[in-house]
């Protein structure tokens, strides 16, 4: 099995092209994986994605400019989390053990991080011609469901 993060690497995060940099370098390495590797991928991805999935980091303005600060929308939090999870393994930790610099992440420019989300699928997709289908309890559905959003 491939490390998780070794697949994902890090990025400095600083703009757009680094964000396109880093899918590039993702999606060569995971073209070299079986479907089965990169369902355990999407499974892995699904599962950071959800341990980030917290209401002090949804609740991160988005900075327009100065003075100008918007609420993040559903899809903007996932995007940021996903910029968060393409900035590698320490900063992913960093965010999760504290919630100090996930600002960066909600940056309009970070939106770019979207293409994660379908890297391994369209690389399966290559291999096998058909459609991924994961089974998983962290879907991509369900993170609308903030972890501790009750409280």
């Amino acid at each position: 099995m491939t490390d998780f993060w070794k697949v994902i690497g890090s990025s400095p995060m600083r703009d757009a092209s680094e964000i396109e940099s880093a899918l590039e370098e993702i999606s060569r390495k995971l073209s070299a994986m079986t479907p089965t590797v990169l369902t355990r991928f999407v499974e892995l991805l699904r599962e950071s994605l959800y341990r980030i999935d917290r209401r002090n980091l949804a609740e991160v303005p988005v900075v327009l400019a100065p003075g100008l600060k918007l609420p993040q929308t559903s899809d903007h939090f996932l995007y940021a989390r996903c910029a968060c999870i393409l900035a590698g393994e320490e900063a992913y930790n960093d965010v999760l053990s504290s919630g100090v610099g996930f600002d960066r992440f909600v940056a309009p420019f970070a939106q770019e991080a979207e293409g994660l989300l379908y890297l391994a699928s369209e690389q399966y997709e290559r291999k096998t011609g058909s459609k991924m289908n994961v089974e998983s309890d962290f879907s991509i559905e369900s993170m609308s469901n903030v972890q501790g959003w009750a409280d």
